[in-house]
């Protein structure tokens, strides 16, 4: 075996090393399995479905939607403006710095009222960091469960996933920016969604006034 040939091998061996660890990677992520704890979140990660700004939807400001979990009245963006899309300003918070946990209304009243409850206790859980949390629930044409303290209302069309061969979604969290972070399923639970709450408010902590 010549040189040139022994130095070629050399470079097959080594380029195969250094591209073993990414087919292992899409196999951990797509299992789950191997990942340290906080890495994944708890639903589906940046799905494929249009911004909040592009929902279409008809908000419904009212006194509640300015509070906050607790029922103390938010801080109103000082200097901001209406933003196309988003919700009303008075419902956004103190600098528009405001995630939101979003999800269609549910046909049955019963129903309806328990998961807007759910959500309410998630919210309240939050303690000092609920102002940094705004909860949206859309209906299509008009609501069947009373309103509970800071939730904002819309009505319009629940928007479908992009992509079709997507499981529908029950609850979404969205960015500040109307971005569609993560989306849950059916199975999905409070305590699950919470981790993914607390994890985005940690990595994207409030700037400095």
């Amino acid at each position: 075996m010549t040189h040139v040939m022994r130095q070629r091998l050399k470079l097959v061996a080594l380029l195969g090393l250094l591209s073993a660890p990414l087919p292992l990677a899409w196999a951990m992520l797509s299992a789950q399995v191997g990942i340290p704890e906080g890495r994944v979140a708890n639903g589906a990660l940046l799905p494929k479905v249009k911004p909040l700004t592009d929902w279409s939807l008809d908000y419904l400001v009212t006194e509640s939607a300015t509070e906050n979990a607790t029922g103390n009245a938010t801080d109103s963006a000082v200097g901001a403006k209406e933003a196309p899309g988003m919700p009303p300003l008075a419902a956004r918070g103190a600098d528009e710095q405001r995630f939101w946990l979003s999800w269609p209304e549910p046909n049955q009243p019963q129903l309806a009222a328990a998961q807007a409850e759910r959500w309410w206790r998630l919210h309240r859980a939050l303690g000092k960091e609920a102002p940094r949390l705004g909860r949206l629930v859309v209906a299509e044409r008009a609501f069947v469960h009373l309103q509970v303290p800071g939730e904002q209302r819309a009505l319009g069309r629940w928007p479908a996933p992009n992509d079709t061969t997507s499981a529908p979604h029950q609850l979404r969290l969205i960015d500040p920016h109307g971005q569609v972070v993560v989306a849950y399923g059916p199975e999905i639970t409070p305590q699950a969604v919470m981790k993914d709450v607390r994890r985005l408010l940690k990595r994207n902590p409030v700037a400095p006034r």
